[in-house]
């Protein structure tokens, strides 16, 4: 009689519920037979295989209460605050622990929205795509290369000011070949984008359950590419240093690292270049006159003049880049190549202009080379720095 009760009083209740009887399901009440199938698939396969205390999925928590073989589980609503904590409560881990963080973020980010498709690609080129995380009902695809012409992420990645985020049916994208044969279902995706590098990759997910919050998904799959891109962002810039520091002290005018400490970086250029296909450039800057602004303004005129000036070619200067003092006038820049060269005469002749206004007899000159025109070799690269900078330097 109580078992029949009980069901009877809770099958109006506002909180979806279910109860299971030694691992089979054997009532739920009204609300919870109003969700999704595949929110109740997941809330089902949990429940009977999985021994963790709380399941949050597409804005629902849900707890089970379990005694002896009878388990009953209750789900209620929780706000973006929590699913915030939840996301990345689980994915700054999972992105700490290693392997591929395009991997690890699709792998916490499907279960959490509960879509059928979560998928995160990174840029291979101007032409390809390479998922490396394609989360589908529940597993971890292998990852594939697609064509960026035709598939659904295609503006990410094209024309003057793409959008960073956007969603449509997949009927739109007929060339796409994931989601051409779910033409009525709709496709939700963000970009991924470092700072001066926009679209690095992208995360998108499609198969929406029923009634699901499109505005809540959308926030989520935000938060994700901001945690992704912030770690990328920290993880480049510990990989473009990672090479042992030289004993050589810093400069003590300008604060920068000297000849020794770029030696070991070009180093490591050199050895991403050939590893990677990363290219790098080079650039030998040297201020014009020193000799003759120190004779006409004074020595500590042109200490300051240096000081200045090594500030301002950090400022131009992206995360990635790094800047050193040669020795005297001479100052060496060595700048990661996203997809085209940093425009570093453009940077430099702002700089110039802005302290000519004070200091006209002020100029410089520059010579930069790349690590794809001399074929990778360090010693040839600078070699060409320096046969370009004397020519310039005759030519004047």
């Amino acid at each position: 009689m109580k078992t029949k009760i009980i069901p009877a009083l809770f099958d109006a209740a506002e909180a979806p519920m279910l109860l299971i009887n030694d691992q089979v399901h054997e009532w739920s009440n009204a609300r919870f037979r109003e969700l999704p199938e595949s929110l109740r698939r997941s809330v089902l396969s949990w429940a009977q295989n999985q021994p963790d205390e709380w399941l949050e999925l597409e804005g629902y928590r849900f707890q089970r209460l379990q005694v002896e073989e009878h388990t009953a589980i209750i789900g209620y609503v929780v706000d973006r605050n929590r699913l915030q904590r939840t996301l990345l409560l689980k994915l700054i881990p999972a992105l700490q622990l290693g392997g591929d963080p395009y991997q690890n973020t699709a792998a916490v980010l499907g279960p959490l929205l509960g879509w059928k498709n979560c998928l995160a690609a990174k840029r291979k080129s101007n032409r390809t795509l390479e998922v490396l995380g394609h989360w589908q009902d529940g597993q971890l695809l292998s990852p594939t290369t697609l064509p960026l012409t035709g598939n659904a992420a295609q503006a990410f990645y094209e024309g003057e000011s793409p959008k960073d985020q956007q969603k449509g049916l997949a009927r739109e994208f007929p060339l796409d070949e994931l989601i051409q044969e779910t033409p009525s279902a709709l496709w939700m995706g963000q970009r991924l984008d470092l700072p001066e590098q926009q679209g690095v990759g992208h995360l998108c997910i499609w198969n929406p359950p029923e009634h699901v919050d499109i505005d809540l998904a959308e926030w989520l799959l935000g938060l994700a590419a901001d945690t992704l891109s912030a770690w990328l962002m920290s993880h480049a810039q510990a990989a473009n240093k990672d090479y042992e520091p030289s004993n050589e002290p810093l400069d003590q005018l300008t604060g920068l690292p000297g000849p020794k400490t770029f030696d070991l970086a070009l180093i490591h250029a050199v050895s991403t270049h050939q590893q990677t296909g990363q290219d790098f450039l080079v650039a030998l800057v040297d201020i014009d006159g020193l000799t003759h602004i120190n004779d006409q303004y004074g020595k500590p005129a042109g200490d300051r003049l240096i000081h200045r000036f090594a500030d301002d070619l950090l400022n131009m200067c992206r995360r990635r880049d790094q800047v050193f003092r040669l020795g005297g006038d001479e100052f060496l820049l060595l700048m990661p190549i996203t997809h085209t060269p940093p425009p570093v005469t453009k940077r430099l002749n702002r700089i110039s202009a802005q302290i000519r206004e004070k200091m006209p007899e002020f100029g410089l000159n520059l010579a930069t080379a790349t690590l794809s025109e001399v074929k990778g070799s360090g010693e040839e690269l600078m070699l060409t720095i320096d046969q370009r900078l004397k020519a310039l330097k005759s030519a004047k």
